[in-house]
């Protein structure tokens, strides 16, 4: 019992102190400038490249920093930074994330797409995973460069919601539900799917594969029926994406960054601006660090229950 206390206390302690720290940061970030390079670190001045990362679960969401990553619309705001920037030549985007969210990869696409249109060339550069909306969100730069091991591809969507219905008719268990509408409970995880609501279910991810397919086409500059053939859903490796045409090169981080320097005719040493990270935020990347008992790729990053995940 004690022991079990002990545990308890030192779980309570832990999340007490995480409040603590993750308050203080949102304060600090609130006197911090949204805009222009003072958000940026750099070891050099002058004309150079811009970096921005996107780890983990791709999401829209304000509460994606208190799991260690950033959502879409500061990952846009950092892209908006870099393209305001004369001194940004080109951007590297680095990709560790094995997909998310619809909206929030599209909105992340459509603002690379929309510095593409300005001449700022953009360059992907993925790490371990680059999947799905991971892929998306690559697929709308100029140049994509991955690991020969690195995970991609995975183009597709999916739907998921449990069914717990019979578990809980095994125990006597009844919801009551009080509706506006036939269909507005049709996630609900107390009752099945009726065939015409899995119809209707079934074209609205219809539809967005179709998006997904043509923004990847626009973006490769390539015919959707040549990515049709590896767009059901399979994880690539670097080297199987390469001889899809998926990707551009297989190259390192520092293989893109060079690529972008020389694309924009700029010398090897030339600067690179990174997003300046205060030290409350090292802090706590440092406790995630810590406490993390997984590793980055796991089999439930795939499995999320939402609504409409890119997987």
């Amino acid at each position: 019992m004690d022991r079990n206390r002990k545990i308890l206390l030192s779980i309570l302690l832990f999340l007490a102190f995480s409040i603590i720290i993750a308050l203080i940061d949102i304060g600090t970030k609130e006197t911090k400038p949204h805009k222009g390079i003072s958000t940026f670190r750099v070891m050099q001045t002058g004309p150079g490249i811009g970096v921005v990362n996107i780890e983990g679960e791709i999401r829209t969401d304000s509460m994606a920093g208190f799991r260690g990553h950033l959502g879409s619309d500061a990952i846009i705001e950092q892209l908006s930074d870099l393209e305001a920037n004369p001194n940004i030549r080109a951007i590297v985007v680095r990709i560790n994330s094995p997909g998310g969210s619809v909206a929030a990869s599209q909105e992340i696409y459509e603002k690379i797409m929309t510095i593409r249109k300005k001449n700022i060339p953009v360059f992907a550069s993925m790490a371990d995973i680059a999947a799905s909306g991971g892929y998306y969100v690559a697929s709308a730069c100029n140049k994509i460069f991955a690991n020969s091991g690195t995970l991609t591809g995975s183009i597709g969507v999916i739907m998921l919601a449990p069914d717990i219905q019979k578990f809980l008719e095994k125990f006597g268990i009844s919801m009551n539900v009080i509706k506006s509408g036939r269909h507005k409970d049709i996630f609900s995880s107390v009752r099945g799917i009726d065939p015409q609501e899995r119809r209707m279910l079934q074209e609205m991810v219809d539809s967005i594969y179709q998006k997904f397919l043509k923004d990847v086409a626009v973006g490769r500059n390539m015919s959707i029926s040549d990515i049709e053939p590896v767009a059901d859903g399979r994880i690539l490796t670097g080297e199987a994406a390469l001889r899809h045409q998926l990707i551009d090169e297989i190259g390192t981080f520092n293989d893109t960054l060079l690529a972008a320097k020389r694309e924009v005719d700029l010398p090897e040493n030339a600067a690179v601006y990174r997003q300046r990270m205060s030290s409350i935020e090292q802090l706590l990347m440092s406790i995630k660090s810590g406490f993390r008992f997984t590793s980055k790729f796991k089999s439930s990053e795939l499995l999320k229950t939402e609504n409409y995940i890119l997987q």
